[in-house]
């Protein structure tokens, strides 16, 4: 698709850390587990389309292809840096994957085509505009009974999250996630939304929601 003059927020702030976004995921973020955990979350089927937001170097995109085969995956995201690391990495993997660019807030697919719309740790870098705007999207192209699983900062639960939480609250793109209002923004449109478990991490306490299409 064509690229569009939207800013926005490379994966690690700035771009000269993009090369090194695979090494802190897993080492430090330990992104592998909580993937893994979202995507049994999600209970993906044979013959669903899922889609992943803002799915950086492909890794969850590619490990719902992984887990299970006879689904269509497919990845979006804004830099188109980060997308080639995904192609290469998909093909390195034999797991096909469709990899898109493109933006949240104006998805580059017909309404009701997917069963399912994943996305991990790219929430908090959008302002609350535009995760107003992504929420409206995500259920347009949501199926009736399709659902949406992110996993992101949330509201901190844990006594290391509540210290971190003034430091993050700083930043504008993470109010509303460490306010807990990410199930009112992604109710909103008509999802319903709860908030479904945490995860501990070095930079804060991770929340995974889960919305329903009805």
């Amino acid at each position: 698709m064509t690229e569009t003059k939207q800013d926005y927020i490379p994966a690690l702030s700035y771009r000269f850390l993009t090369p090194f976004y695979d090494f802190i995921q897993k080492y430090i973020v330990r992104d592998v587990r909580y993937k893994t955990l979202l995507i049994e979350q999600a209970k993906i089927q044979p013959g669903h389309h899922v889609l992943d937001l803002g799915c950086g170097t492909g890794t969850l995109a590619i490990m719902v292809k992984q887990s299970q085969p006879n689904a269509e995956a497919f990845g979006l995201d804004a830099d188109p840096d980060m997308l080639k690391v995904a192609k290469q990495k998909s093909d390195e993997k034999h797991a096909p994957v469709t990899f898109d660019v493109g933006f949240t807030n104006l998805l580059p697919y017909p309404d009701a085509s997917f069963d399912r719309v994943m996305s991990t740790i790219m929430i908090h870098h959008l302002k609350t505009p535009d995760k107003i705007r992504t929420a409206k999207e995500v259920f347009r192209v949501l199926k009736p009974g399709g659902e949406l699983h992110i996993i992101d900062f949330g509201k901190p639960t844990t006594i290391y999250g509540k210290l971190l939480g003034p430091f993050l609250h700083k930043f504008e793109e993470a109010n509303d996630n460490i306010d807990g209002k990410l199930p009112e923004i992604f109710g909103a449109p008509g999802l319903k939304t709860e908030i479904l478990g945490g995860f501990w991490t070095f930079f804060g306490d991770l929340a995974f929601l889960k919305g329903v299409k009805r």
